[in-house]
């Protein structure tokens, strides 16, 4: 569901942002990570949840996400996972502490409060484990439909919640493009007097 924030394929900085993904630039180029980090970040906060995650937040569904821009919280999302992480935190690899990004404009390379190592982002980096993802299997084996958007699942072990749901024959949605419109009709909000992704089913 995209809000006008930059993709994978955007250069941002002079980086592109596939890169920052990696944790060699962290290592080894954290001045510039940081810089681009900061746009990001600077971008992320003008941004405001479209018409999709407000539907999810009044439908008060269940909410497994790969993406990092926290926008289902900003919409009203109580129930959330976010698999790769978010932009509103750093944290601490030293100490397991978590911040708010909020501390990313005090120095050039953050350092942690507690224990004085760097900071890095709040979000997965390639080769690092998703998280929450037992959580999430543990949503789709007690959900009654699936709605997926925005992504196509690719990638394990987010691919292998689709064929849980496939498994167990479970009715499911695919909205691709256009989730603005397709999501609250499908939530039963343009004209359908009930839907089957109910609150706490999905």
């Amino acid at each position: 569901m995209e809000s006008g924030l930059p993709t994978v394929d955007d250069t941002v900085a002079g980086i592109p942002l596939r890169r920052l993904f990696q944790p060699t630039i962290w290592r080894e180029e954290p001045l510039a990570a940081f810089r681009a980090y900061r746009v990001i970040v600077s971008e992320w906060r003008r941004k405001r949840p479209n018409r999709a995650h407000l539907a999810l937040a009044r439908a008060e569904v269940p909410i497994i996400t790969q993406n990092i821009d926290g926008l289902h919280r900003a919409a009203g999302s109580t129930s959330v996972i976010e698999l790769h992480g978010n932009l509103r935190e750093l944290r601490c690899d030293a100490c397991g502490g978590i911040f708010q990004s909020d501390l990313v404009w005090k120095e050039p390379i953050p350092t942690c409060p507690t224990c004085g190592e760097f900071l890095r982002p709040g979000f997965v980096l390639e080769g690092e484990e998703v998280r929450h993802i037992a959580r999430a299997v543990d949503w789709v084996a007690e959900a009654r439909g699936l709605l997926i958007v925005g992504t196509e699942l690719h990638m394990t072990p987010v691919r292998e919640l689709y064929e849980l749901a496939r498994g167990r024959n479970v009715p499911i949605a695919w909205v691709g493009d256009h989730a603005e419109d397709w999501v609250p009709y499908l939530l039963g909000e343009e004209g359908r007097s009930h839907s089957l992704f109910c609150p706490g089913e999905v």
